[in-house]
């Protein structure tokens, strides 16, 4: 009778205690889904989900708030995740909230981390779809980390190469470093580019000083673009410019007319002088044959004499009393005829 008293007390122990585990177990496991408390379930789509499984944690800014309550796959490229999340932190999670896929930790299980958004946006209700942002995956990284590498080496190549053509003192930069006439060169050419930049701010600085003078109504640029008395006086200037030259045009023509005039005397004087160079013509043989020109010269000594001597004739014919009143009579007739020829 006692050693059944004692297996029923060990039996009654046993079955407390396995029914207290059952409910601490419960507890957890509801605590953990939320299971005993209110909720707000919400959703996010995402092309990849990456390992990510029902039970895992939903974070926001980094606080437990909810976790994963079911995964569907929506087609070839889409996942929606479901979540669930206490009721409590409805009034802080904003509808402009993005949901993105991380690990706890480099090893730890995969989870769902909420950022909150910038915008005064409501809060979210009861079956919101909030946008989701994916990472870049760790394969993608150590793939992208594996190329960086490959074109790290590439160019530690090149700078090796490089490197040896300046020891050796190949190259133009080699030439630079070693070249003084070149260096020297290079820093006069630098120097004059500086000189050069400085006119150009100075340049910048007078035409700023220009526009200043605009924009303040004063100044010569400022007259020639806004007052219209000195643009009218230039159409006058232009108008009368144009008027003078189609005076002038005329003037112009004649003034070439003349010019190929002169043009044709100055060929007939050439060729006069040509002639007169060769000895050919009067004039020529006069210029040239002396026997000839000696001839010209008595001939015209005698012409002069005799006419000399005709007007000694005719003095004497004037005196003489045969022809004296002929001279007289034509000596009255002079004046009548003057007046008669006078306007």
């Amino acid at each position: 009778m006692a050693k059944r008293t004692e297996n029923t007390v060990k039996l009654g122990l046993f079955i407390t205690i396995a029914v207290a585990l059952f409910i601490a177990a419960v507890y957890l496991i509801g605590s953990q889904e939320n299971m005993f408390g209110a909720t707000l379930r919400i959703s996010s789509i995402f092309g990849n989900v990456n390992g990510l499984q029902p039970g895992n944690n939903v974070r926001y800014s980094g606080i437990n708030v909810g976790t994963v309550e079911s995964i569907i796959l929506l087609n070839d490229s889409t996942v929606q995740v479901n979540m669930k999340l206490d009721k409590e932190v409805q009034p802080y999670i904003k509808k402009d909230a993005v949901a993105s896929i991380g690990s706890d930790g480099l090893v730890g299980s995969m989870l769902v981390n909420i950022s909150p958004g910038k915008g005064p946006e409501p809060m979210l209700e009861e079956g919101d779809v909030i946008a989701s942002y994916s990472r870049v995956e760790t394969e993608e990284l150590l793939n992208t980390l594996g190329k960086t590498n490959e074109n790290i080496a590439l160019i530690s190549n090149d700078l090796l190469r490089i490197t040896n053509y300046m020891t050796r003192g190949k190259g133009t930069l080699a030439l630079l470093l070693r070249d003084t006439q070149l260096a020297i060169g290079l820093r006069e050419a630098i120097y004059n580019l500086q000189a050069t930049s400085q006119h150009l701010v100075a340049t910048g600085g007078q035409l700023q000083h220009l526009i200043g003078e605009v924009e303040e109504g004063s100044g010569l640029l400022n007259q020639l673009l806004y007052d219209t008395t000195i643009i009218t006086n230039l159409n006058t200037s232009i108008d009368q410019i144009d008027t003078l030259a189609e005076r002038a045009t005329p003037f112009l023509a004649e003034l070439q007319r003349s010019a190929e005039g002169i043009s044709a005397s100055s060929a007939t004087l050439k060729a006069l002088l040509e002639g007169l160079e060769s000895g050919q013509g009067t004039a020529g043989l006069l210029l040239k044959d002396t026997a000839a020109a000696e001839d010209v010269r008595r001939t015209l000594e005698n012409i002069a004499a005799g006419a000399a001597r005709f007007n000694e004739n005719m003095e004497a014919m004037r005196h003489n009393f045969l022809f004296r009143r002929y001279f007289k009579k034509k000596k009255k007739e002079e004046p009548k005829e003057e007046k008669e020829e006078a306007p």
